[in-house]
């Protein structure tokens, strides 16, 4: 009894420190983000970056939800004059542009693009949009 016991503690500690293992290597395959997107903003009604927040954050759900969790937006604010006439930055992190294509095309990602009544009062207009690959 007590070798079967030992047996089985033998084995729950190999078992647990494969999956350990496994887990390592999960995140060493992590996919390198290789495409940047910049947008800047205009408000011509002073949103709180936090309603903007959720809606970038809906997005990065979505992104997350179809098997990309590194990819996705931040949201910058825009501080003094430094760029006259914009409030919000976002950047976007993508591992290419094919990946990028396929998020941006998937239904799921559309979705969340759906702006509630309170969002579509915003008055948000994106100014200027650039991409940028990653210099290897």
């Amino acid at each position: 009894m007590k070798k079967t016991i030992f047996l089985c503690l033998i084995i729950a500690l190999i078992i647990g420190s494969c999956s350990q293992k496994a887990k390592v290597n999960e995140k060493a395959a992590k996919i390198e983000n290789t495409l940047i997107s910049v947008a800047l903003f205009t408000d011509s009604v002073g949103v709180d970056p936090s309603k903007v927040l959720q809606v970038i954050e809906r997005r990065n759900k979505a992104v997350d939800s179809l098997g990309y969790p590194d990819a996705g937006y931040k949201l910058w604010l825009v501080k003094g004059d430094s760029i006259k006439n914009f409030r919000f930055m976002t950047i976007g992190s993508w591992p290419n542009q094919a990946i990028y294509d396929s998020i941006h095309k998937n239904k799921i990602y559309l979705r969340s693009l759906k702006l509630t009544p309170e969002e579509e009062a915003f008055g948000i207009k994106t100014y200027s949009y650039y991409r940028f690959t990653l210099v290897k």
